[in-house]
């Protein structure tokens, strides 16, 4: 029987692909792979460690995978192309769990975990209590994700269960609720943090709470520039940048723990060479920090100490026309076992922990245990 001829369609199908198929071979070849994904602000993956155990249980191919896609060429054309396909022509309500809405930008489901949420609650219970015997006013406080004010329903963070959770845990303590004192434009578009601009009520709240009068001077707005956040490169979409602004407030001295020689050494409130690096946001008193110092010389004399997370940054300036001197501890960047040997506590004074729901959501990342 005679064998039937591929049709020249066929014959062309196949050469293209193999064309297209080789060019992409060659391109990944021949085109440096990035050092740093820099729309998703990270490293791209490593190549995987190979060995019998990592194929046979196929971990060695899963990072492969990894591996290869943060190498491809033109991988953020792949990527958005990926986005504007899941997002506009099949109309999902998300992408990876990325999600855009009207009114607060684009932002991430954070769901609200309560295991996770009761075991940071926990940590935050065992530094609370090493701090009980010095006659402290202890208040704690949950930064809630910016999906609450979203225009329609996202089916990620609850305040309500959140905050149920946590008041279950911390009890003896004073809980300072912030809900009431944010919304959709407290936050930036683009990012999950919000506005240091914009958050002057929440501030207020906050010290009302704690027993004391707003403060707040006749600051000058400062405008860095364009700010393009974290959920800008990652949904990979073209999006209009936000504006990132601070408040100058004159006459503090701030100080930075130097994790070489254990020394505070002094610094600027607002580094503007941050501004141009990997997260714009680490203007805000130098991005990730152990121990930081702010000296305002408030004639109340009063010291707060700020238990954070990157939030605090530019939330803690806020506070210094209440607070002679504020302490910023960031238990992601230091044991609590090790702060009394850098942090001397003042008995009668003031101490609040606030976390965003991310914190809550991930207890490992504070250094309790």
């Amino acid at each position: 029987m005679e064998k039937k001829k591929p049709a020249l369609r066929d014959i062309l199908n196949s050469a293209v692909l193999i064309g297209v198929i080789g060019v992409f071979f060659i391109l990944n070849l021949i085109v440096p792979p990035p050092s740093v994904l820099e729309s998703e602000r990270r490293a791209p993956a490593k190549f995987p460690a190979l060995s019998v155990s990592s194929v046979l249980s196929g971990s060695f191919m899963n990072k492969f995978e990894d591996y290869a896609a943060d190498r491809f060429v033109f991988r953020d054309v792949f990527r958005a192309v990926h986005t504007f396909v899941v997002l506009d022509i099949y109309r999902q309500n998300d992408k990876s769990g990325l999600y855009r809405s009207k009114a607060v930008g684009v932002g991430e489901f954070r769901r609200t975990n309560a295991v996770s949420f009761r075991q940071t609650a926990e940590r935050v219970k065992k530094a609370a209590d090493s701090l009980a015997g010095l006659d402290m006013n202890i208040y704690y406080s949950i930064i809630p994700d910016k999906s609450v004010f979203a225009e329609r329903y996202m089916p990620g963070f609850d305040i309500e269960t959140a905050e149920a959770i946590i008041e279950g845990v911390l009890y003896d303590y004073e809980y300072i609720p912030l809900f009431e004192s944010l919304s959709a434009g407290s936050y930036y578009k683009t990012d999950l943090h919000w506005d240091q601009t914009k958050m002057t009520g929440a501030a207020s709240n906050l010290l009302k709470a704690m027993g004391a009068e707003t403060v707040f001077g006749d600051y000058n707005k400062v405008v860095a520039g364009d700010f393009r956040g974290v959920y800008a490169g990652q949904i990979a979409l073209p999006v209009d940048p936000d504006i990132l602004a601070y408040l100058d407030i004159p006459g503090l001295a701030v100080s930075y723990l130097n994790e070489k020689t254990l020394e505070f050494e002094s610094g600027p409130l607002y580094d503007a060479e941050r501004f141009n690096g990997v997260d714009p946001y680490d203007i805000f008193l130098s991005g990730p920090q152990p121990l930081i110092t702010i000296e305002s010389g408030a004639a109340s004399g009063r010291e707060l100490y700020l238990f954070r997370d990157s939030f605090g940054s530019s939330l803690a300036p806020l506070l210094t026309g209440v607070y002679s001197k504020i302490t910023l501890i960031d238990l992601r960047y230091i044991h609590l076992s090790l702060v009394e040997r850098f942090v001397d506590f003042t008995p009668g004074s003031d101490v609040l922990f606030i976390y965003s729901s991310q914190i809550f959501n991930n207890p490992s990342v504070l250094q309790t245990q």
